[in-house]
């Protein structure tokens, strides 16, 4: 998968502070074992939770990342292929209004004007 430079930049970043292990994988646990998708999960839920964040799993990160693809007007294609959804269909979710959205669209309505 394509990383934009800012991601390279903090994966090298943490790949410096990592402790050394005998795995390749990115994500490992104080006992420098890899992370199973669950401990990812509590993981990224405890650093949302210090910063003041509710609700941030895995899944909104993901959706998160193919709204703002779509936003950014990527073709649904490149959004379906970085997604890894075999069919278009399936990546027509993140074409639908969410509330920042519908937020801006009421904005831009004025109704002193009307």
């Amino acid at each position: 998968m394509p990383l934009n430079s800012g991601t390279r930049k903090a994966l090298r970043a943490w790949l410096e502070v990592r402790p050394e292990v005998e795995s390749d994988t990115l994500l490992i646990g104080r006992d420098r074992i890899p992370l199973k998708p669950r401990g990812v999960q509590r993981r990224l839920d405890f650093y949302a939770r210090r910063a003041g964040l509710e609700g941030v799993t895995p899944h909104v990160l993901r959706h998160t990342f193919g709204k703002n693809l779509v936003n950014a007007g990527r073709p649904l294609t490149e959004v379906a292929a970085l997604l890894g959804h075999a069919r278009l269909n399936t990546t027509g979710v993140y074409t639908q209004p969410g509330q920042d959205d519908l937020r801006r669209a009421v904005e831009a309505v004025d109704w002193e004007e009307s």
